[in-house]
């Protein structure tokens, strides 16, 4: 994503920080962390995110799908159907 859309809201970093590390990307009405912008659009040639100079990282959780044709909407954050989803256990927490 090149833009910003309605009820997002963009983490206030100065612009060195902003630059290195990217902002955080928050849901305006909740305030739930949605992904992250970076400003290396410019490397993403011939995309509307080099126009911009943003480059949206949009977690995929965050996200509901809408069919074009109608149908169920699909959520980001469920795996797709008939797949079976072999999760692994981190490494770095206690079961």
């Amino acid at each position: 994503f090149s833009t910003a859309l309605s009820g997002v809201e963009e983490e206030v970093l100065d612009p060195i920080r902003a630059t290195l590390d990217g902002k955080e990307v928050r849901c305006f009405i909740c305030g739930g962390h949605l992904g992250d912008l970076f400003n290396d659009g410019w490397i993403y040639r011939g995309t509307s995110a080099a126009r911009t100079g943003k480059r949206y990282c949009i977690d995929g959780a965050a996200l509901i799908f809408k069919p074009e044709g109608g149908g169920e909407d699909v959520f980001g954050d469920m795996p797709p159907p008939n797949r079976v989803i072999r999760y692994e256990q981190s490494l770095y927490r206690d079961a």
